[in-house]
């Protein structure tokens, strides 16, 4: 009984929202407009640019086989060390450099080629997820505090965090971690068919982060974020951090090199935000995602404590004693080579399937 008022409950709860949004959208459509824009923009700009090759090259590690090539020289850490299956160690890799979908993407397409079980893919999207270090460097560092060397003590902060977890977690995996050659497959079509399985799950990545861009927009129009700055005094920074564990780029708002807060950034981009997570749920995975969401938490706090302890050693003592930050973002401009990208990966699927029409015509 109480298991289906709850269920009303929460089918009651999302039509509101739907329909507030809505009615936000019509009222306040220049200022969703502007979030949806500003949301392209980081799609053209920075997550194809930065995610697409991370993503075909995965697809073509899994698909050729040669993943065994890439974790076999990690063989002494992944069996003695962590504890996972040596052959696997490359999800590891990938998942904590390439960016936060690709991991959990990874361990997603060996699910479904039954090469791994669905509880280990649990067990290893519980440490395999994090930003790539040029991410860190670049949008942490430089963007806000001028100095790249306190984007990459986040960045060693959260790959330690990943790495104590996967060191508690990795034993858990029940699999046979001999280490079984896979076939290799080397041919035109498994490397055409990878790239448009890496284009079709980066469109939808960009079409979640446009629609949490206008739905942001949206709780600003509303006056949500001043609302809880007034509630709980929250100063421009602290409501910073707040958006952030919402869209994770909201920390370039950042303000003032504030050093102090290293550790919750560490938190917040350990954490990786709502949306990257919406983003992850969007890519139709075949397991559970709630030991990653609890495992995000773990690992926040870990990083925090560890980023706590380590900045020091990463951030020069004339930077630390500097309070001003006179370095500005730079936007590089990628729409056209992302348009063009984009379109060479519509006419490979269309191509893909006038073959199939042919084929099946014919025969």
């Amino acid at each position: 009984m109480l298991k289906r008022l709850a269920k009303e409950l929460c089918i009651y709860i999302l039509a509101g929202v739907i329909i507030w949004f809505c009615i936000i959208t019509i009222s306040g459509g220049e200022s969703v407009k502007l979030g949806i824009s500003e949301a392209v923009d980081r799609c053209m700009n920075i997550i194809i640019p930065s995610l697409f090759v991370f993503m075909a090259l995965s697809q073509i590690l899994v698909s050729s086989g040669l993943y065994y090539c890439v974790s076999m020289p990690f063989y002494p850490i992944s069996r003695f060390i962590m504890g996972i299956p040596p052959q696997l160690f490359f999800v590891f890799l990938l998942g904590n450099t390439a960016g936060y979908p690709v991991g959990v993407k990874l361990l997603s397409d060996l699910c479904q080629r039954k090469i791994i079980s669905q509880r280990t893919a649990k067990i290893m999207s519980c440490f395999c997820c994090c930003g790539g270090p040029a991410f860190y460097s670049g949008t942490v560092g430089l963007a806000v505090f001028g100095c790249t060397g306190a984007g990459i003590a986040v960045f060693v902060s959260i790959l330690a965090a990943n790495f104590l977890t996967a060191l508690v977690l990795g034993r858990a995996i029940n699999e046979d971690k001999k280490t079984s050659k896979p076939t290799f497959r080397l041919d035109g079509r498994m490397f055409t068919d990878s790239v448009i399985s890496a284009g079709k799950s980066l469109f939808v990545i960009c079409v979640m982060i446009v629609f949490f861009g206008a739905f942001m927009s949206s709780l600003e129009y509303c006056g949500a974020f001043n609302f809880l700055k007034n509630t709980f005094s929250l100063s421009e920074n602290g409501l910073v951090l707040v958006k952030s564990c919402l869209e994770i780029t909201s920390l370039t708002e950042l303000s003032g090199s504030p050093f102090y807060l290293l550790p919750f950034i560490a938190a917040v981009c350990s954490f990786g935000g709502l949306c990257v997570i919406i983003q992850i749920a969007a890519l139709g995975v075949d397991f559970s995602l709630v030991p990653f969401f609890i495992s995000r938490l773990t690992s926040a706090f870990l990083s925090a404590v560890i980023c706590r302890f380590i900045y020091p050693f990463f951030i020069p003592d004339s930077v630390l004693t500097s309070v001003t930050n006179n370095v500005k973002f730079v936007k590089v401009n990628n729409f056209v080579p992302s348009f063009c990208l984009i379109m060479m990966i519509l006419l490979l699927t269309l191509k893909k399937r006038l073959a199939f029409s042919k084929t099946v015509l014919y025969n």
